[in-house]
């Protein structure tokens, strides 16, 4: 019974039963009692702070004003993400690998592959319009089937993911532009 009047009790304090009882006046139960004071308003809530714009998609950056060098890192860092995510369209290390060195007998490396990347052009023009086909990279054959990306991927994002295609993993090919893959399209 004790746990019972204990856990009721405690039901009460916190369900809002702990404002305090109304006293009794000092002077006994008059029929009389002073003007109550007109309950207070709750307080405001300050008003809400309007919401902040919704920031700016990575493939929506404007990189017409970068200095070379800050364009340079964007496109490396967004790359990356591309290559590794997808970013709207087929993560490219799902058939590359992570370290750039493909699926062998389905998807070729590439890794050291400036003859098969060619040109920012080129290149753009196979990750626009995929590749089908046997091909041959450093001797061994491959004959998978590479997803055109051109519908999914605008060319700001196609242009980063190949300028990190193209310096990572030991590349040294060069850095693309969007312009670069327009003229692929």
């Amino acid at each position: 019974m004790r746990t019972f009047v204990a856990a009721a009790l405690l039901f009460a304090v916190a369900c809002g039963g702990s404002e305090p009882a109304e006293k009794p006046h000092p002077k006994g139960n008059h029929a009389e009692k002073k003007a109550e004071k007109p309950a207070e308003k709750p307080a405001e809530k300050p008003a809400e702070k309007p919401a902040e714009p919704a920031k700016t998609s990575e493939k929506d950056t404007d990189i017409s004003g970068m200095k070379p060098k800050e364009l340079k890192a964007f496109l490396l860092k967004y790359g990356e993400k591309i290559y590794k995510t997808g970013d709207g369209g087929i993560a490219c290390t799902t058939c590359h690998g992570a370290e750039g060195k493909g699926t062998p007998g389905a998807f070729p490396p590439l890794v050291g592959q400036k003859e098969h990347m060619g040109d920012c052009k080129k290149h753009a023009g196979i990750v626009i319009n995929g590749l089908t086909g046997e091909i041959e990279v450093d001797g061994a054959k491959y004959n998978g089937v590479m997803t055109p990306q051109g519908t999914m991927l605008n060319d700001l994002q196609i242009a980063a993911v190949i300028s990190y295609e193209r310096n990572s993993w030991g590349n040294d090919f060069g850095f693309c532009k969007p312009e670069d893959v327009a003229a692929a399209r």
